[in-house]
């Protein structure tokens, strides 16, 4: 296996890093396709490297702008025991180093002894009530200014209203050519729809500006008829819609597609 070449993250200055450089020799998780936005074996690597920085899933895929289920799917994979490991061994390697970072500035007395993992966990547990003015504690355990904080809760809410009105999208294309499903739509929703635009699976013209709500009727409709599978327990006619996809392109001889985490 060829060990990464390529520059994960630059701003933090990894390419001359051997610890972390020795963590990117790993077996990436294959992907049955590549596409913009797809977690290629680069995008894999440049995971790791952040990583092995930042401690943290959450902040290494914020920082390469993706959405963190894709990389969760990775973690699960069958074929991801390489991955993973890289992925443990990362996080262990942030740990010890900001571990190591604090000890460095700590009184050294005579006789004493590298800490136990006991100790270490008790360190990390402590850094979550070094609280500096204006900071709030993220979803990281970490304290953090509250406008920051705000503002990466704003883009994940986003993130959520546009698979939402995704979902709805492809629900209202399902029911287009039924006269009865779109008036009883119409009627428990009292939404206005443009049914040549579902047909069509183009945005409504309350889009993006009207954020869904789970607990609306064209929400729970769309639920209940499978295609919010996999947000919610019951059908998942986008699984059900992407086996079609693959049993088509297979009997066209071409590779099958998977949906990434980033919808």
């Amino acid at each position: 296996m060829n060990a990464h070449t390529g520059p994960a993250a630059p701003e933090s200055g990894i390419d001359n890093d051997p610890e972390i450089l020795a963590l990117l020799d790993f077996e990436p998780v294959p992907r049955k396709r590549v596409v913009d936005g797809a977690w290629t074996p680069e995008l894999q690597r440049e995971f790791i490297a952040r990583l092995a920085v930042t401690g943290s899933p959450g902040r290494a895929c914020d920082e390469m702008g993706k959405n963190e289920t894709g990389i969760m799917k990775l973690y699960r994979s069958p074929q991801g025991a390489s991955f993973r490991a890289a992925w443990d061994a990362a996080v262990e390697l942030a740990a010890d180093r900001k571990l190591a970072g604090t000890l460095l500035t700590a009184p050294v007395t005579a006789g004493s002894r590298p800490p136990s993992l006991d100790n270490r966990r008790k360190w990390r547990g402590a850094q979550r009530h070094e609280r500096l003015p204006g900071q709030v504690l993220n979803e990281y355990g970490e304290w953090e200014d509250e406008q920051s904080v705000h503002g990466r809760g704003q883009e994940a809410r986003d993130r959520i209203s546009a698979k939402l009105l995704s979902a709805r999208r492809m629900f209202l294309g399902e029911i287009s050519e039924s006269a009865a499903k779109r008036a009883a739509f119409e009627i428990l929703t009292e939404l206005p729809i443009d049914w040549e635009k579902a047909g069509r699976l183009e945005p409504q013209d309350d889009e993006p500006w009207r954020k869904p709500n789970l607990r609306t009727p064209e929400m729970i409709l769309t639920a209940e008829n499978g295609w919010m599978g996999d947000m919610a327990h019951g059908p998942d006619k986008k699984a059900e819609l992407l086996a079609e996809i693959n049993a088509w392109r297979a009997e066209q001889g071409l590779e099958a597609v998977e949906e990434d985490g980033d919808g």
